[in-house]
């Protein structure tokens, strides 16, 4: 693990991250992650705020692929201004790069959600 991404968990491990992740979660009713560079984990799997689609998606191999494969792009792009993806489910996931000078740290991500009303039932692929 390289210095950038100890230095990212060191700062989502602090007491001002996890009083600021609490405040956020409770404010807007989304889950917020501060992530590493180099990670391959779902954002917000187990968070309390986490989107009940995505958790339950999140229990199929193959549904998670599905999710890894879109953060890929999003972490390719936001490297120094925020970004916004949306999955094959219309569902949109946005990260803003944390740089300390010119080194990116990680990336703090928010998302889960529709931009727009969604009709019951439609999960069309978009």
């Amino acid at each position: 693990m390289n210095s950038e991404n100890n230095l990212a968990e060191t700062l989502a491990n602090s007491k001002i991250y996890q009083d600021y992740e609490r405040a956020f979660s409770e404010t807007t009713g989304l889950p917020v992650a501060l992530r590493p560079v180099e990670s391959w984990q779902l954002p917000h799997h187990g968070q309390q705020k986490e989107n009940p689609f995505c958790a339950f998606m999140a229990q199929k191999s193959r549904s998670c692929a599905a999710c890894l494969q879109t953060q890929q792009p999003l972490h390719e792009t936001a490297t120094h201004e925020p970004e916004t993806v949306t999955c094959r489910m219309g569902l949109c996931d946005t990260a803003v790069p944390v740089r300390l000078g010119d080194r990116l740290l990680g990336y703090l991500q928010t998302g889960q959600i529709f931009r727009k009303n969604r009709p019951k039932g439609d999960f069309s692929a978009h």
